[in-house]
């Protein structure tokens, strides 16, 4: 990866803090607009992360920015459906087929972010990794941004920044923004490597438990990904090892029987725990700056929202800065304006969703989704 890597320039219209779709998405956008950016990464290389379905619904803006040859590729398995338990206890499958786009796709995450990072080089933007951001100061025209950079503490100017940091929103965290957080949702995630794949159908397997939900898919390199999702107070922490994960997989349904005779694959990573709260920004657009992806907006991993949100994010915040650097200073708040009213729609779906499962209406899990409104309701 270090062919990417590159000098770092004194001034640059735009600087953009993290390198996952999001960021990614912005420099694409504000690249095709005549305004290259710098892309700060503080990873070393394109990591593997949680959240690899994109759904139909994102072929016309992936067509849009010219990145359906990145998921045309043997790195990925197209995703025909979703089979899930959920309401109660008979497995439905909701197949893609009837959609306009006939299916969506489970990513291999680290090869499109390798490749959405170098879509953005090849346009004539900088790409650093392994470049982390410090402190930034504002004086009325510019930012200057210090970072940490081949060991040595750096200086660039710039126009305009980006928070593409994820849920951290290391950015907007540092200029004081603070987060209003809707749940405490978490999730135990576990890679297993199978040799025998053939009865596993392409779909996005999603099932609920009495103290909170699964999800699994399988990927192109003969992994399946599995993760348990529920609130972090109400973790069960035998869970967080093998035999614990393992035992508490096998109280499921359409779960358990991805794996081929039912027992534990003699390969497997770490079990990881992942946050994954609905949470936004206060205010997700300030003076010379604006957040996007997670960074702004959050979403439950139930809505699959994730990625094609931070693709989507990315797009129009892109134009919005565009915009705004040619002088349209309402364009932020365009920006703004739309975001939150789509993630205001959001709460509302979420809400919904969870009404439909009444099984466990006792359970501290599912009695907690029931009592809330998500789009009044927040935690500190």
């Amino acid at each position: 990866m270090e062919k990417y890597n590159c000098s770092i320039p004194q001034f640059t219209e735009v600087v953009i803090i993290g390198g996952g779709p999001a960021g990614a998405a912005t420099a694409l956008t504000l690249g095709a607009k005549g305004f290259p950016s710098l892309v700060l990464e503080a990873a070393s290389v394109a990591n593997t992360k949680i959240g690899e379905i994109l759904t139909p619904n994102m072929t016309p803006l992936l067509r849009k920015m010219g990145l359906e040859k990145l998921i045309n590729t043997c790195a990925h398995l197209p995703c025909y459906g979703n089979r899930f338990v959920w309401g109660n206890s008979q497995p439905v499958d909701k197949l893609f087929i009837t959609q306009t786009n006939s299916n969506g796709w489970h990513l291999n995450r680290t090869d499109f972010e390798q490749k959405l990072s170098q879509l953005v080089i090849d346009q004539g933007s900088k790409w650093l990794w392994n470049c982390k951001f410090i402190e930034a100061y504002y004086n009325n025209t510019e930012w200057e941004v210090w970072l940490k950079y081949q060991g040595k503490k750096q200086l660039i100017k710039a126009s305009f920044l980006v928070d593409a940091t994820g849920r951290t929103a290391k950015f907007a965290r540092y200029i004081g923004i603070k987060r209003k957080y809707y749940d405490r949702l978490a999730g135990l995630a576990c890679y297993f490597s199978l040799e025998e794949i053939g009865h596993i159908p392409h779909f996005t397997n999603i099932e609920a438990v009495s103290n909170g939900w699964w999800y699994a898919a399988l990927l192109s390199d003969n992994r399946l990904v599995t993760v348990f999702m529920t609130d972090a107070d109400l973790f069960d922490k035998s869970m967080q090892q093998i035999e614990g994960y393992w035992q508490k997989l096998q109280e499921t349904q359409i779960i358990k029987a991805l794996f081929p005779r039912y027992s534990l694959p003699t390969s497997y990573e770490s079990i990881t725990v992942k946050p994954a709260q609905t949470s936004c920004l206060m205010s997700p657009v300030g003076e010379g700056w604006l957040a996007v992806g997670d960074a702004a907006f959050a979403y439950d991993p139930i809505s699959s929202y994730g990625i094609g949100s931070a693709l989507g994010s990315g797009y129009y915040a892109g134009n919005a800065i565009a915009d705004y650097l040619r002088g349209c200073k309402e364009a932020q708040l365009a920006y703004r304006m739309v975001t939150e009213r789509a993630f205001f729609q959001y709460l509302h779906m979420l809400r919904y969703q969870y009404l439909q499962e009444e099984r466990w209406l006792e359970s501290p899990f599912w009695k907690r989704r029931h009592q809330i409104d998500f789009a009044l309701t927040h935690f500190g």
